[in-house]
């Protein structure tokens, strides 16, 4: 386990320049553990190749679109792994304080000069999730400018406060200073408690 946010011994003086603004900052983060972050690192060792009996069985089943909003995305990152690049993908877990249960994956991901943030699927990471409450963010230019965008766009989310209802497990993301509605529970950031 890792003592630190981010952590990752795989990476190369850009990617680290990114890495190490965006840890920068998380250490400031409420609620969020250094266990509840990581790096991937898929490059060109990474091999994506499937055996024609699951090519199969997923035309069968259909295959899966990616959300339109975000096809810039998901073109830059397969021509990137076509090319044998290497993408650095930064993952942040929102998790509800009192259940413990994540409820939100945010990703950050670095494709040569350009930055794609993203809520992520939960499971596999690099697949972004339709656009809800969480805007994506877009952007270019050099790793450390790429890590202040990222830092800033994971602090603004990681400092909402959310809610859930009592009998429903559904976190939700509020205005700040909001006051909470009878029948719910500040799930994260929620105001302080009066002495």
């Amino acid at each position: 386990m890792y003592d630190d946010w981010f952590e990752d011994d795989e990476l190369d003086g850009s990617q680290a320049a990114f890495v190490d603004v965006v840890r920068a900052s998380a250490r400031s983060w409420p609620q969020c553990a250094p266990a509840a972050t990581a790096v991937l690192v898929f490059g060109p060792d990474e091999d994506d190749e499937s055996d024609e009996g699951d090519i199969v069985a997923s035309a069968r089943e259909g295959v899966w679109v990616p959300p339109a909003e975000h096809a810039v995305y998901h073109a830059a990152l397969d021509e990137a792994l076509d090319r044998g690049d290497t993408v650095v993908t930064l993952i942040a877990d929102l998790s509800d304080t009192e259940e413990r249960v994540i409820f939100r994956t945010l990703g950050a991901t670095v494709i040569g000069d350009r930055l794609f943030c993203s809520e992520r699927h939960s499971q596999n990471y690099q697949s972004p999730e339709p656009v809800g409450d969480i805007e994506p963010v877009c952007a270019s230019g050099p790793p450390e400018h790429l890590g202040q965008i990222a830092a800033a766009w994971f602090e603004e989310i990681m400092n909402r406060p959310a809610i859930s209802r009592r009998a429903l497990w559904a976190p939700a993301f509020v205005p700040r200073g909001t006051p909470l509605p009878p029948g719910y529970r500040w799930a994260r950031n929620g105001p302080a408690p009066r002495a």
